[in-house]
């Protein structure tokens, strides 16, 4: 039911997406196709990019005909063709006049229309996920132990909590694991944000409170640890309260993963997931501090459709949808040729040992959900892997 709720939803975001009126200056690709079919597992960016060199691009050029039954939405076996109306580019969904509509319900119901982005590839973190700063974890209720002590319990199964003062008998609940924090540090007289995943992620007590070293994003250093400022938390499993008390008894009632002592309770998130988001540049200047803070999946870096953690969110007025080119830093490099090394002559009008290189365009991504001071998005496409510590900066931008 929950998958196909959000369906439904990215259903209705197609919908919202033709209505749309967007300045913008489009630029076609060379090699774009006259007529292309869509094919089953296309997605709209990934048709997009056929015929634009900016897939964020869609809406401005999409335009459907009128004289098919539900016409914003596009399905495997549509044929999509590039025109010019009044001397701008349109892409047109052609299809037969006489088309009737009860094909076209039986199609909806077989294959379902084409999506923006691959749910697959966002839905676990559209639905898993919970930020919450240090001071809301320290009281949060957690799990003590499970039932005849086991080290782990999975449905069916009872476990235990404390500081479960505010539940009542029958209140579903899920349960949550510590998987990441969010750690606050100055480097180059910024601000910066980064995630890093817990080694231990077990415990009512974070046990490891080093965050990473600012110098290089991966080893720890005893006399510059930042400042914890947040915490991930991922749903494992859900339950009901059973009796109350210190602890108090709750049962299994669904789980992905097994439960354990100090896996932490939360109340069941009430909030409906938003697909109606569409690729569009952010209204704002993008900070210059803005960066990529964590990759999800791996330990180095990502490429398509796959998962980052960003330094804004709601607060900087990231929204979903909005769409950033990524840039590796540059390096700093020592010129082995300064003083005439080598037999070299000393570049003109050039002073130092050591020269800054430009920053490399890497990818681009799109936010699909943000929290107050952290967004997720999507890599959509790009040249290299995506690393922490990447800076974003507006989608136009490639070099």
């Amino acid at each position: 039911m929950k998958k196909l709720w959000l369906t439904i939803l990215i259903v209705v975001a197609s919908v919202a997406w033709a209505g749309l009126a967007i300045a913008q200056d489009v630029e076609i690709r060379d090699d774009h196709p006259g007529e292309y079919v869509v094919q089953e597992g296309d997605t709209l960016w990934d048709i997009a990019g056929r015929f634009l060199t900016r897939p964020w691009q869609w809406p401005a050029i999409w335009q459907a005909n009128p004289q098919i039954d539900n016409p914003h939405l596009i399905y495997p076996g549509d044929r999509l063709s590039l025109v010019y109306i009044d001397g701008e580019p349109r892409l047109l969904l052609n299809a037969n006049a006489d088309q009737r509509l009860s094909p076209r319900i039986r199609r909806e119901a077989i294959t379902g229309p084409v999506t923006s982005v691959p749910l697959s590839a966002i839905e676990d973190f559209l639905e898993k996920p919970r930020l919450v700063s240090t001071a809301q974890l320290a009281g949060m209720p957690y799990v003590v132990a499970n039932q005849d002590q086991r080290y782990y319990s999975a449905e069916p199964s009872l476990f235990y909590a404390r500081n479960l003062n505010n539940y009542r008998i029958g209140d579903e609940v899920i349960v949550t694991r510590l998987n990441a924090q969010f750690v606050e540090y100055e480097k180059d007289g910024q601000r910066v944000l980064r995630q890093k995943r817990m080694r231990n992620n077990r415990g009512a007590v974070p046990f490891d409170e080093r965050p990473i070293n600012p110098d290089s994003d991966r080893f720890l250093s005893f006399f510059d640890r930042g400042e914890v400022v947040g915490y991930q938390l991922w749903e494992v499993a859900r339950a009901k309260v059973l009796e109350t008390g210190d602890p108090a008894t709750l049962e299994l009632i669904g789980s992905e993963r097994e439960v354990g002592a100090g896996d932490y309770i939360m109340p069941i998130d009430p909030h409906i997931y938003d697909l109606t988001f569409f690729p569009r540049p952010p209204e704002f200047a993008v900070p210059p501090d803005a960066q990529v803070i964590g990759i999800n999946g791996s330990d180095f870096e990502l490429g398509h459709y796959q998962v980052v953690s960003l330094g804004i969110g709601q607060r900087d007025g990231v929204e979903p949808g909005h769409t950033f080119s990524v840039f590796h830093p540059g390096d700093e490099v020592r010129d082995p040729f300064y003083d005439g090394l080598r037999g070299r002559p000393q570049p003109t009008g050039l002073d130092g040992r050591k020269v800054d290189l430009p920053d490399q365009y890497v990818a681009q991504l799109m936010v699909f959900r943000a929290f107050d001071d952290v967004s997720y998005g999507l890599i959509m496409d790009g040249k290299r892997g995506v690393q922490t510590g990447d800076r974003l900066a507006h989608p136009d931008r490639r070099l």
